[in-house]
């Protein structure tokens, strides 16, 4: 991987990580969050609810396996909606076609991490990582997982 990208790769692992604001600020920050391991799904939902009904921010809270994920309701205006859906469909089917490609190489890639344009994910068997940038004119997609075949 690119140094530069191997830079953002560890800054996004690690906000991730550390949410030096704690969920609701990180949830506020990215636009999502998801809980940690070992919280309890259902308190960790109802504290953000209520942090967020507090400030009278629109948030929509799912359970997810043992865990939960936040993410803010964003308004639209209509006459936008079809473009915004159009980016995020062809921005998650290069997320996919990034992903198979790793899987051709003996990877299994597990979810992806959004940070504003970037996504990153890595292997679950392995060190490998994969970063994406979209945003700029072509899409910038980068990583050991896209080039190395999976030792484990």
């Amino acid at each position: 991987m690119k140094s530069e990208h191997d830079k953002r790769f560890r800054r996004i692992a690690a906000d991730c990580r550390e949410r030096p604001g704690g969920d609701y600020a990180e949830l506020l920050r990215r636009g999502q969050v998801t809980s940690a391991d070992g919280v309890d799904p259902e308190e960790w939902r109802g504290e953000i609810r209520a942090k967020a009904r507090a400030d009278k921010i629109r948030v929509v809270t799912i359970r997810s396996g043992d865990g939960a994920i936040a993410a803010l309701r964003r308004s639209i205006p209509k006459d936008q909606e079809r473009a915004e859906l159009t980016v995020a469909v062809e921005q998650s089917e290069v997320l996919r076609g990034v992903a198979e490609r790793a899987r051709q190489l003996g990877h299994e890639i597990g979810c992806w991490l959004a940070h504003d344009q970037e996504s990153i994910a890595m292997c679950v068997r392995c060190p490998a990582r994969i970063y994406v940038q979209f945003g700029t004119t072509t899409v910038v997609v980068d990583g050991e997982a896209l080039d190395d075949t999976c030792p484990g």
